[in-house]
């Protein structure tokens, strides 16, 4: 579920001068703190598995299974199904790399229509975001008919060889004909939508450590969003807890394809995202309805912290204020916490507030300007505790209940040398006072 911030509060009639709008900085997409998504598993370099270098180097030519015979069991028939198939995948995987594509859709049956539109897509929008690497991982095609489905999960390296995985799905449909697997279906593996690469032909520009995609419609903006995308990159990457990642993919969505991209729903306010693909990479998506260029540091100093700080972490119980407070001290870039721009919500917030920073994470109903107060709650808290223990130490805290899933209260005892209750009755005190 998402932790977002309204994108039009406070509303701009009441404005007097320029202020950030809360929407622009979207919380952290992820079920509930656990970050599901970490049982997917460790941080992975990923390059194409031997078998399928073996058989691009081949030509893409099967040869060891033998052909099935009547009455052999079904693993003899996958294996040689699994063969032939995965000797397409390699031409396939040559070809994307090597920019050909008439030979990346030559695998496709030409009367499927939707198969080769889908995948001349996929095709543009990888090598438009400087596909550099491209694997699969392994699956077991099952029998329909006289064709085989095959459920497969990739993930492309963008401008470098190696990357967290990202296991992007797709579901494709083989029949084999005369020794050779032609693919007859494809379509991505998501129920409401795939990756943006999937779905819908991007433009692309990369940089040192950040790679922007959009569509045509925002083409004009590119440079804008690499620029800021890359400023941001330098300030993420200092809260790194894990392998620095190896780029940041950052997606500008048009109305349509914020709808669609990864699923959308998300409510008519958001104003972007940082979804966790696996627990080991995240990527951005930013709504273009909402977005302006004033906020957009914000944004991608916000989301990519998430992306830098969370990437192969367990999540944490009660750590929603560690979470987003880390983010929003990355987002504010060394500016004082007397500029940060919901002091007057704080203020208000925690004359009724429980003292009790596990609690503060805001619900879908929770009115627009106490979600602002209490993701200023949280940064207010974060400040104060790197600036009494060090940025060090403070990371270590994080490390230590975010990726270990330490509880605070033993969490701090271990790495800061202080009783939970000691520290969090500092770091509410500190909120108090700066908020007036």
């Amino acid at each position: 579920m998402p932790y977002p911030y309204p994108t039009l509060w406070p509303d701009p009639a009441l404005r007097h001068r320029p202020r950030r709008r809360w929407g622009w900085v979207v919380a952290l997409v992820a079920t509930g703190l656990t970050l599901a998504c970490a049982a997917a598993g460790g941080l992975a370099v990923v390059l194409v598995p031997p078998v399928l270098e073996q058989l691009a180097a081949a030509g893409g030519k099967p040869g060891g299974a033998p052909s099935p015979r009547p009455g052999d069991p079904l693993s003899v028939r996958q294996a040689w199904a699994k063969e032939r198939i995965d000797a397409a995948l390699a031409v396939q995987h040559k070809a994307l790399l090597g920019g050909d594509e008439r030979g990346y859709l030559s695998v496709v049956e030409p009367t499927a229509t939707g198969a080769l539109d889908g995948l001349r897509i996929q095709f543009h929008s990888l090598r438009a975001m400087q596909v550099a690497a491209w694997s699969n991982r392994g699956y077991q095609p099952s029998p329909t008919g006289d064709e085989w489905t095959v459920r497969l999960s990739s993930t492309p390296c963008f401008v470098v060889p190696t990357c967290a995985e990202s296991r992007t799905p797709a579901v494709m449909r083989w029949r084999v004909e005369d020794d050779r697997a032609v693919l007859v279906h494809w379509e991505p593996g998501e129920k409401d939508g795939g990756a943006p690469w999937q779905t819908d032909e991007l433009v692309a520009l990369a940089g040192s450590r950040t790679v922007v995609a959009t569509t045509p419609v925002y083409a004009r903006h590119l440079p804008t969003l690499l620029r800021e995308a890359e400023n941001a990159a330098k300030v993420a990457d200092r809260y790194t807890v894990g392998a620095v990642p190896a780029r940041y993919p950052v997606y500008y969505a048009d109305s349509r394809e914020w709808e669609r991209w990864y699923g959308g729903k998300l409510p008519d306010w958001a104003g972007g995202y940082a979804l966790p693909v696996t627990a080991d990479r995240y990527e951005l998506v930013l709504n273009g309805d909402y977005l302006l260029q004033a906020g957009l540091g914000d944004l991608m100093r916000h989301e990519l912290t998430h992306a830098a700080s969370l990437a192969g972490s367990s999540g944490g119980y009660g750590a929603w204020w560690l979470v987003e407070g880390l983010a929003e001290e990355a987002a504010m870039n060394g500016a004082q916490p007397t500029r940060y721009e919901a002091l007057a919500e704080v203020r208000t917030y925690v004359k009724s507030w429980k003292r009790d920073l596990a609690l503060i994470a805001p619900g879908e109903q929770t009115p627009d300007d106490e979600v602002a107060a209490r993701y200023g709650v949280a940064y207010l808290a974060v400040h104060r505790l790197i600036a009494r223990f060090g940025f060090a130490k403070a990371m270590a805290f994080f490390r230590n209940v975010l990726h270990q899933r330490r509880e605070p209260a033993l969490a701090a005892t271990e790495t800061l040398g202080v009783s939970w209750a000691a520290m969090q009755r500092d770091l509410v005190d500190y909120v108090r006072r700066t908020a007036g």
